[in-house]
């Protein structure tokens, strides 16, 4: 059996969105013969102009109900790849944007249960986050000991079903209701890319 290794650039949001990655990384892992590794940063997407240039790499940040910043990340990962299209038929790098509307914890619902209800406050998700991964309810979700409870929850399958039930909210949208940034083509919450980010992943190591 050949040996499969592969390093992604990532930048991210806060620790919520490192900590899930590194879960991931610790998911696909099968050592000696397949190892993922995300370099994960949190800092703006304009990180990715400066670093590690062959990497795939990846903006995972929220939609968070800041409409300019959202626009702006967008904007910065597809110039990024329009930049880079001649030198992805020879190195392979891409850059993707990973994000989720309205943020991160909507992603780790979809883990669990299938949630395509339209919000319009960034806390609208926590009482279902407790329930659903069994915290008390007075846990700051944001906390790195309850975040990893909840990723110690999280197994590949369920990885897999977020990123089945992401599709599906996709396939479900109204194309009328649909609006354009850059090259990418975005919706109301609840919308995600971050699902495809991660499809990607888990093609590439087999695990799809």
């Amino acid at each position: 059996m050949g040996k499969y290794r592969k390093t992604y650039l990532c930048i991210c949001d806060g620790q919520q969105e490192t900590m899930y990655l590194n879960h991931v990384a610790k998911l696909i892992k099968d050592f000696p013969h397949k190892v993922v590794k995300f370099n994960t940063f949190e800092d703006s997407p304009y990180r990715l102009e400066k670093r590690y240039e062959a990497y795939d790499s990846a903006a995972v940040f929220d939609f968070d109900n800041n409409e300019v910043e959202f626009k702006k990340n967008i904007e910065i990962c597809d110039s990024l790849n329009k930049k880079l299209k001649p030198l992805k038929r020879k190195e392979g790098r891409h850059i993707y944007h990973a994000y989720s509307s309205v943020n991160f914890d909507l992603w780790l619902i979809l883990h669990k249960e299938d949630y395509n209800k339209s919000v319009t406050k960034n806390d609208a998700y926590i009482s279902d986050i407790r329930r659903i991964f069994d915290l008390n309810q007075t846990d700051n979700i944001k906390n790195e000991e309850v975040i990893n409870k909840i990723l110690s929850q999280i197994t590949l399958d369920d990885v897999k079903s977020a990123i089945r039930r992401a599709e599906t909210i996709r396939k479900n949208k109204v194309k009328a209701d649909s609006t354009k940034i850059g090259n990418t083509t975005i919706y109301s919450n609840p919308d995600f890319s971050i699902h495809e980010f991660l499809r990607a992943v888990l093609a590439d190591s087999g695990d799809l």
